[in-house]
């Protein structure tokens, strides 16, 4: 074997292990933001016999963070392309939350787009195990996709074999896991099907760390909590013990309203628990909300009590997690004209024409108001000529179409005329004659 031969396997080797603990880094992410199954990742820290006494304590805050933390599309963006590209995009608000969410969560995926014709619209497809290729002329600009999928066979004891796809600019490729090609063909869409999205900006790797410190600190969590749970099974009450008895004297179990009659010498007891149970919750606390104020997110415990915070109170204390939003309205731009060019060239492959140019609109996610101050804002903005009746109500019924808000302000309208017509007849009516 040559000295190059040596080189390329021992590269080739490394390679492959970085990619097998990122899938498995990638599959512990998604358990836990799924809540499937992690008691299989703290089973190791505990003997088989603590598990017949309590059941694995699985707390699941990584969804909730993220979730959190992922509001790009909280209310979702308006492109303002034309109502042909609204009529194929109307799956898009609604995969691209969860496009957000995985991206935050794992790092960096991929998404392939993908054009329905019996829905004459787009889907959009999360790939989160696979492998970007590169020619060389850009380490952050992937020319090919791989990555494993699953089919059903015939026999009923394997219900799952892997096999894998291929995509580049002009071909896709069906392999097995032996390398042979079962399919293939030009799609002919001149671009890779596929958008990547990162949860930051690239500085030195394609592919970016997700959101490892917080599944390690719900690991973490669990880890602490199933050790409380098991000392509180143990420890919950005192443990009896007697002094100066004969190993096969036997001592009858004894009420509150019994004496206990002890031979000359012996001395009963019980050992009070050492477990300082607060104290472990405290320290879970105290977790919990480290990793929250790493991610810049703000976190109440049911039991602090108080007052529930206002609009404005909200709004500092949310005040770098909003400043990251600002950071992130600018990468994920970028990424909806990614998705939009990769459209644009699958549009063109089923002879349908978009313009250019994308125009899109982020919606900014609103804290909470309350009612006076929902009121005076809403006053402003009709006196000021910021928006209209009709798209107050809109803003406040969503289901509603421009039009049709249109229609009930101007019913509303004539109905609150017709009765103050009514009203003037009444108070005529009501008014004294003149003697």
């Amino acid at each position: 074997m040559t000295v190059e031969q040596i080189i390329q396997d021992s590269v080739a080797e490394a390679k492959l292990l970085r990619e097998k603990e990122r899938r498995m880094e990638v599959r512990k992410l998604l358990d836990y933001y799924t809540g499937t199954e992690t008691d299989k990742y703290i089973d190791e820290y505990f003997s088989a016999d603590a598990f017949r006494e309590i059941p694995v304590y699985s707390a699941n805050f990584t969804r909730r963070f993220v979730n959190k933390m992922s509001r790009i599309y909280t209310v979702g963006a308006s492109r303002n392309v034309n109502e042909q590209y609204s009529l194929l995009t109307k799956k898009k608000d609604a995969r691209m939350k969860h496009v957000e969410r995985m991206t935050r969560l794992v790092g960096t995926i991929a998404t392939q787009v993908i054009y329905r014709e019996d829905l004459y619209c787009f889907d959009y497809r999360p790939i989160y195990y696979f492998n970007a290729h590169f020619d060389g002329s850009n380490p952050f600009i992937p020319t090919a996709i791989t990555y494993p999928i699953l089919f059903g066979v015939d026999d009923p004891s394997h219900t799952e074999k892997l096999q894998y796809a291929y995509w580049d600019a002009e071909r896709y490729v069906h392999y097995d896991e032996k390398g042979n090609i079962m399919n293939e063909y030009n799609h002919g869409y001149g671009v890779i099907p596929f958008v990547f999205t990162h949860k930051e900006e690239l500085i030195d790797s394609f592919f970016v760390e997700g959101s490892t410190d917080i599944m390690s600190c719900n690991e973490h969590v669990n880890i602490t909590m199933t050790e409380l749970q098991l000392g509180m099974r143990f420890q919950m009450f005192g443990q009896p013990f007697i002094t100066g008895l004969n190993g096969d004297k036997k001592l009858e179990r004894a009420g509150s309203d019994t004496i206990l009659d002890l031979p000359e010498g012996a001395s009963f007891g019980i050992a009070s628990p050492q477990g300082d149970v607060e104290a472990v919750i405290e320290a879970v606390k105290f977790q919990i909300d480290l990793v929250a104020q790493n991610n810049h997110l703000y976190v109440q415990f049911a039991q602090d009590g108080g007052e529930t915070p206002s609009g404005i109170a909200l709004k500092i204390k949310d005040l770098e997690r909003f400043e990251d939003y600002q950071d992130d309205l600018e990468l994920w731009k970028m990424y909806e004209d990614d998705f939009y060019q990769v459209e644009k060239a699958i549009a063109s492959y089923n002879n349908i024409k978009l313009p250019e140019e994308l125009s899109i609109d982020f919606n900014e996610p609103e804290y909470p108001k309350t009612v006076q101050d929902q009121v005076l804002l809403d006053t402003h903005r009709l006196e000021n000529n910021l928006a209209t009746q009709a798209q107050l109500l809109v803003e406040y019924n969503n289901d509603l179409s421009i039009e049709e808000a249109e229609a009930i302000v101007e019913g509303n309208k004539q109905k609150n005329q017709k009765l103050s017509i009514f009203d003037r007849v009444r108070q005529e009516a009501e008014r004294p004659t003149e003697v």
